[in-house]
């Protein structure tokens, strides 16, 4: 991974970091407190060497075939101390049960591949793992193949009986893990189990939206930022909810072009401010949903006002088919970092507040203003040791530069997310 040099911000950024040392721990430990950290997360960071954010934030995570090497050795430990906090999991002279629910509506090999790396971890954690099929198909698939020969994953049909969740066979899990985000909604029946689910089966797109995490998110950055004593725009990220809109009817698109020119008037006042040359960008992105769906990216009103049918299409249909009622529009930050010559943009992957891995996306297809999460991506490894050797005289007092930065980024992220699942509805 390469940048155009050591951005004086990243070195600016690592040293307020470094000082702030024991007091920023102190504000995360406070505000986890009184918030349950999601189980486990992956944050999309951007960094364009002026400003480092998070694009997006997802609680069902996909891609962890990427994991490095190493850190698979090290990431089986952080999830054990993740899941003995679980009553059920706590150690006992008998077997501990997880049913790993993963997501029904695909066959596709990478994703199988991220599902059998979260089985061999929580394997190698200590504890026994089964794949449970939560379907609408009545028929349960008797092998998931990855693409790899010995990537091989044998489900089986999850079933209520009582208020316990069994799996064929009578398998009986103490807990049960999601990698399942219900887009469409979940099954009623999950309400009813016994078992403890994390993360709950109430926190997927059904139920989350964008517009809340960015603004949980943008306030947690601004007390960061005055306790690291630095500019606060360096780490937020100008998000605006539109809402309703249904591009296919033209509802909505009027008010989304308003705010994409009111968003791009703030961006080019602070680039001005900041003496920053790049052109102002907004990404509009469906307010509930991953995968990449439901993104464009203009730098006008105009551009929105004249989109054709193919970009309404894209801009009205999200994970699942499901239909898109609401938009952000969001600032657009370029990013600069590069692999083998090509735009990139890390992935950060936490359990609770705890970094256990990332990857790198990099998409030949597409520019540094572009969403790198679109046909044509490629996923390269990053190991969390890469972020400490990264970049050439990348410590300050042994330090690694981005490891603090990006990791800070991650966990204020996840720390949104937290404060975010706190004030959903169904949590009181």
């Amino acid at each position: 991974m390469t940048t155009p040099n050591i951005p004086k911000l990243h070195l600016h950024l690592a040293e307020q970091i470094r000082r702030a040392g024991p007091a920023l721990s102190d504000w995360f430990q406070a505000r986890a407190s009184v918030c349950e950290m999601p189980f486990y997360s992956s944050v999309d960071i951007r960094d364009s060497g002026h400003k480092i954010a998070p694009v997006d934030c997802n609680l069902f995570p996909g891609g962890l075939n990427n994991i490095c090497p190493e850190d698979m050795r090290t990431a089986p430990a952080i999830f054990a101390k993740a899941l003995e906090a679980c009553a059920a999991l706590r150690p006992t002279t008998g077997k501990r049960r997880i049913a790993l629910i993963p997501e029904s509506h695909t066959g596709n090999a990478f994703y199988i591949d991220n599902v059998f790396t979260l089985k061999t971890l929580l394997t190698a954690a200590g504890f026994e793992v089964e794949i449970g099929w939560v379907g609408d198909s009545p028929e349960t698939p008797a092998l998931l193949q990855g693409t790899e020969e010995d990537h091989k994953l044998h489900p089986r049909k999850a079933r209520l009986q009582g208020s316990e969740l069994l799996l064929e066979g009578d398998y009986r899990p103490d807990v049960v893990i999601l990698n399942n985000d219900f887009s469409g909604g979940y099954p009623g029946y999950l309400d009813a189990i016994s078992q403890q689910i994390v993360p709950s089966h109430k926190l997927g797109w059904h139920s989350r939206r964008k517009s809340a995490h960015f603004r949980h998110y943008n306030q947690l950055a601004l007390e960061a930022a005055e306790l690291l004593k630095i500019d606060p725009w360096i780490l937020t990220v100008d998000t605006t909810e539109v809402a309703p809109v249904d591009f296919n009817e033209d509802q909505g698109i009027e008010e989304c072009a308003l705010v994409v020119d009111a968003t791009i008037a703030r961006i080019a006042k602070e680039y001005a401010d900041r003496k920053i040359t790049s052109q102002p960008v907004v990404f509009i992105k469906s307010n509930a949903g991953t995968y990449g769906m439901g993104i464009h990216v203009v730098k006008s009103g105009e551009e929105i006002r004249k989109i054709n049918r193919r970009v309404k299409n894209k801009l009205s249909v999200g994970k699942n088919r499901s239909a898109i009622k609401s938009v952000i529009v969001q600032e657009g930050i370029p990013t600069i970092t590069r692999i083998e010559g090509f735009t990139a943009e890390p992935v950060i992957y936490l359990v609770g507040r705890d970094l256990v891995g990332g990857f790198l996306r990099t998409n030949p297809q597409k520019n540094a203003e572009e969403n790198l999460n679109s046909q044509g991506m490629v996923f390269r490894k990053l190991c969390m040791s890469d972020l400490r050797t990264a970049e050439a005289d990348d410590t300050l007092d042994d330090m690694p530069i981005l490891e603090a930065i990006y990791g800070t980024v991650a966990r204020i992220a996840a720390l949104a997310a937290a404060r975010e699942i706190r004030y959903l509805p169904f949590s009181g």
